[in-house]
């Protein structure tokens, strides 16, 4: 297994930090306590800045700093939108696809996790949406909405750190999902899948226009 470099290093940690909110959005981001944190000298954290900087995740102000891209309310509705037009397509074309097994593994693991731990909680969400889309088998496609997942974990974090994660509903939902999948009946998989999506958009939209006021 190839070693990182100490760009990748940088870049992996920092990124880290960036999904998990703890450096919450719009927050600056100061190159030396990374360096003191990781180890690393200042040209490859430097570059890993760079990299994230023109990944969007990262703004660098001209005289101000470095600043966590802020998330936005545009942002916020460009993700879900995209989840929305692809995802309950995508279930649906695909249904035969799914492994059921795995499904039913899902169903297990939403069914019994531990809702209180964060980063758990958002890599199961994550990981089983994404699953939707690898389900097409298109390599192009399943990359681009890797991004969009990370987007949204980001999203959820937030939420979560504001104090307006949305963890009621959380297994009935994915329940949903996964038994319209294992019957295959599509108006069943459209409809779960928009109902869930939905539902976690307007949680989000909240979160960002109430969530300083909590």
């Amino acid at each position: 297994m190839k070693t990182p470099t100490l760009k990748e290093r940088a870049y992996g940690h920092i990124r880290h930090k960036l999904k998990m909110c703890e450096y919450m959005p719009g927050e600056a981001i100061n190159e030396g306590k990374i360096m003191e944190e990781t180890g690393i000298g200042r040209t490859p954290v430097r570059e890993a800045i760079l990299s994230l900087k023109e990944e969007g995740l990262i703004e660098i102000r001209p005289r101000r700093g470095t600043f966590a891209a802020p998330i936005t309310e545009f942002q916020i509705n460009e993700s879900y939108q995209i989840r929305r037009l692809l995802e309950p397509a995508a279930a649906v074309k695909y249904k035969q696809q799914f492994d059921k097994s795995a499904l039913l593994d899902y169903d297990s693991l939403f069914e019994h996790l531990d809702t209180s731990d964060d980063e758990k909680y958002y890599d199961l969400d994550i990981r089983f949406h994404q699953s939707i889309i690898n389900a097409t088998g298109n390599p192009m496609l399943m990359a681009f909405y890797e991004k969009v997942m990370f987007t949204q974990y980001r999203i959820g974090i937030y939420n979560s750190v504001r104090g307006m994660a949305r963890k009621e509903n959380y297994y009935s939902e994915h329940h949903d999902i996964i038994r319209a999948l294992l019957e295959e009946e599509d108006k069943r998989i459209e409809e779960a899948c928009i109902r869930h999506i939905s539902r976690s958009h307007i949680i989000s939209l909240k979160a960002l226009k109430y969530g300083n006021t909590g």
